[in-house]
């Protein structure tokens, strides 16, 4: 027999309570909470990319599955659509940014809030609109390659074969890669910035390894303040603000950083108007630390994934050393003009860069009601852009998992051989390559990126048979970063 509910009782009180509470915020939720304007798309099972490392057992596997042009996701808990086509991506690439009319989409606000505060400030990296048109403005004409070039090859060079030297001296014992990697991407650019690189441990992206921890602690930094903390997330910001500044507040006592040669990058950047006075001086710090950021951490990643899927594919790694043996058989011959003819070895490292992007999606703002393939996108939204899954498109990569660098050559014949192909955009490979995003938002140091790939995988294929007999290494970040480092074993040639 049933008892009667005796509500004086606190247990049901509570309950209660609690399923009323619960009600009215589920009644207040779908009364005032909009409906997801992606509802009716099919739920993506794409999520953000952390493994995508090319294995070559699988060099051979078809990728079957097609996938909608649209499927509805969620980003930082926001309604948000996956867009699976490379014509409507770049479609949304070509349509930034807002400062023009007509250009419907941006930098995703949610992303350029969070890198604001990894870098401590607003940078060309996470700026929108006109802000960011100005700050283009300035930095292109500098990053171009008639004016880089001339100024770093040599230095490129020199450190390049200084790396194989030291390499040498292990004598095939593995070792780690990527940390050479990074100490020779942050010295080439550190020269073209400075003329000086930073002592050991001054600048460090900690930061950047565990990017959730340190911007919750950024976020309480006004609470750590309060009891006269400060976070290892705040210590490093100040700690690489400081090292810009230092070399800022040279030039401005009139050191020269470089004795002999042309002006630095800093020094040059001093010289315009925006930069000036105390407020200028910030805007300065903030700009050159991405620019340092972006023109070492990611190259470097992108070297070690090129030189583990070389020694993974050691017929590849064969022909980039007879490719460079033949163009570049000396120092002497180490000109901008050969490397500029090295097409296997450029085609490797784009057919890498193809299947180890250095940001495996990107978030994009959509400003205004738009339609994209039919598909109606309220202002606000956000658009991703799946860079891993683009990649690898089957309709596009034939054999998408494989290590082909002859695809890129084979399209380039073919487009030579077409002459109504040029300037029609019929080239479909370079419209799906979005390592280096597109349109007005293309990659700054993209061209210094392609130079030091090229010198130092021509160089390290001359000296050495590279090996690697380790399990795939795994990425575990947004970034393109490795959970381990694979340790690659450098077996010394004799060369003629």
């Amino acid at each position: 027999m049933l008892q009667s509910i005796d509500w004086n009782d606190k247990s049901i009180k509570a309950v209660s309570i609690t399923a009323a509470t619960a009600l009215s915020t589920y009644v207040l939720y779908s009364v005032l909470w909009p409906k997801n304007p992606f509802a009716d798309l099919p739920k993506t099972k794409y999520s953000s990319v952390r493994s995508f490392t090319y294995d070559p057992a699988k060099r051979d596997v078809d990728i079957e599955e097609e996938y909608p042009k649209f499927e509805r996701s969620s980003y930082i808990g926001k309604p948000s659509i996956v867009v699976n086509d490379i014509d409507l991506s770049h479609h949304v690439l070509a349509r930034q940014d807002r400062y023009k009319q007509g250009h419907l989409f941006g930098r995703s606000l949610m992303f350029s809030y969070t890198h604001q505060l990894l870098f401590g400030g607003v940078n060309i990296a996470n700026s929108n609109g006109h802000d960011w048109k100005i700050r283009r403005d300035v930095l292109v004409p500098l990053f171009q390659g008639r004016v880089m070039v001339p100024d770093l090859l040599p230095f490129i060079v020199r450190r390049s074969q200084q790396l194989v030297e030291e390499i040498k001296t292990h004598k095939g014992k593995p070792i780690d890669i990527d940390e050479r990697y990074a100490t020779l991407t942050a010295d080439v650019i550190c020269e073209y910035l400075f003329a000086q690189s930073p002592g050991p441990g001054e600048v460090k992206f900690d930061n950047f390894i565990n990017p959730a921890q340190a911007l919750a602690q950024l976020k309480l930094a006004n609470l750590y303040a309060m009891f006269g903390f400060k976070s290892s997330a705040t210590r490093e910001i100040e700690q690489n603000c400081a090292f810009i500044r230092k070399m800022i507040h040279k030039i401005k006592r009139g050191e020269k950083l470089r004795e002999n040669g042309p002006l630095t990058l800093a020094e040059k950047l001093l010289q315009f108007e925006q930069y000036q006075g105390p407020e200028g001086e910030e805007r300065l710090i903030l700009e050159l630390l991405i620019v340092f950021f972006a023109g070492h951490d990611t190259t470097a990643h992108s070297m070690t994934m090129l030189t583990y899927t070389l020694a993974k594919e050691p017929e590849c790694q064969k022909k980039i050393r007879e490719e460079a043996n033949e163009l570049i058989p000396d120092d002497d011959s180490l000109t901008a003009a050969n490397l500029g003819k090295l097409k296997y070895t450029s085609a490797a490292i784009k057919e890498n860069l193809r299947l180890h992007p250095v940001i495996p999606e990107v978030a994009i703002e959509c400003h205004e009601d738009n339609t994209l393939g039919q598909c109606h996108i309220p202002a606000g939204s956000t658009v991703i852009l799946p860079v891993v899954r683009l990649h690898r498109d089957p309709t596009v990569f034939k054999k998408p998992l494989s290590f082909e660098p002859e695809r890129w050559l084979q399209e380039d014949l073919d487009l030579h051989s077409d002459l109504e192909a040029v300037g029609s955009g019929k080239s479909q490979l370079s419209k799906a390559f979005f390592t280096f995003s597109q349109g007005t938002h293309s990659c700054l140091g993209m061209n210094l990126a392609y130079l030091e790939l090229r010198v130092v995988t021509a160089l390290l294929a001359q000296n050495f048979d590279i090996q690697y007999h380790g399990p795939v290494p795994e990425i575990c970040n947004a970034l393109l970063r490795l959970t381990e480092v694979p340790l690659m074993e450098f077996h010394e040639l004799k060369r003629d």
